[in-house]
């Protein structure tokens, strides 16, 4: 009788509480600073609305990728990750896949991603997939300013439809390709999602309507880090109002500010002008795809 041996296979499939210690061994050195897949784990595991998908080989959890509900008919695809011993099998290949197609069948709206400049068989597999590259962005970050700051005056809550008009209107977000970020998530805006960012006190004035500047907040190992969402403002004083966010950010107790900038001469001299620097080597790009 001839015996035959089976290999183990990639089984995408949703993930499981018994794949917590794998994937948490395989992220812990994801980066030279960690992963922050330790800290959004169990969150993950709660959504209700998107679906946080494991693959498995040889029993155990290889590899994760989580698509997220952000906002009405806006899905964000996150956190692709495949163990390092694992390379060469298409596990993210797999992963991706995979979550498009529960997409597809769950979803609506548009989907989006990021990743970096250099990946090109991820940019590959976006294109397989239909995903269009829609703007390529330049991570900057400055030091806070430790200067007063008096230009700047919280949206009120009945200020969100003028808000709204002010930012779809501004040349910032039409060189954004009508996307702002919110913490490594593309949206496009909504007077919903402004309505949130205000009441988490993340909505500014500046000089008395003159300009409009929409944050996010992370925590990193070195302390609080004020992100820019969005700064409108006529583009030739857009120096001037960066700067005046290294202010803002230092009244906030921020260590840092942090900006997924467009990659547009305009805004990048802008930036450099206001004291930005662009530490990675590399780019990110942003890819959607509409449903049906």
């Amino acid at each position: 009788m001839t015996q035959s041996f089976s290999f183990p296979v990639v089984v995408c499939r949703p993930a499981l509480p018994r794949d917590t210690a794998d994937v948490l061994e395989f992220t812990k050195f994801t980066w030279d600073d960690g992963d922050y897949i330790q800290y959004v784990w169990d969150d993950w595991f709660a959504d209700p609305q998107g679906i946080l998908a494991a693959a498995e080989y040889g029993g155990h959890c290889v590899g994760i990728a989580k698509i997220t509900l952000s906002a009405p008919g806006q899905w964000w695809l996150e956190g692709l990750r495949v163990d390092p011993k694992f390379q060469g099998l298409r596990i993210g290949s797999h992963l991706h896949a995979y979550v498009n197609a529960w997409w597809l069948a769950h979803g609506d709206g548009a989907a989006r991603f990021m990743t970096s400049s250099t990946r090109v068989k991820v940019h590959h597999l976006a294109e397989k997939l239909g995903y269009q590259k829609v703007l390529e962005m330049k991570e900057l970050e400055a030091p806070v300013t430790e200067e007063p700051c008096e230009t700047f005056q919280p949206v009120q809550a009945d200020e969100i439809p003028a808000a709204m008009k002010f930012a779809l209107n501004s040349p910032q977000l039409a060189s954004s390709h009508g996307f702002f970020d919110i913490g490594w998530d593309a949206l496009q805006p909504t007077k919903e999602i402004l309505a949130s960012m205000q009441e988490q006190g993340n909505t500014y004035w500046w000089h008395d309507r003159e300009g409009l500047f929409l944050a996010w907040r992370h925590t990193d190992d070195e302390g609080d880090v004020l992100g820019i969402s969005l700064p409108v403002c006529p583009m030739e004083r857009l120096p001037e109002m960066l700067r005046d966010i290294r202010r803002l950010a230092a009244q906030r107790n921020c260590v840092g500010v942090f900006w997924i900038a467009p990659l547009k001469a305009d805004i990048l001299s802008a930036a450099d002008a206001a004291g930005f620097i662009h530490h990675c080597e590399h780019d990110n790009y942003l890819y959607e795809k509409q449903h049906g």
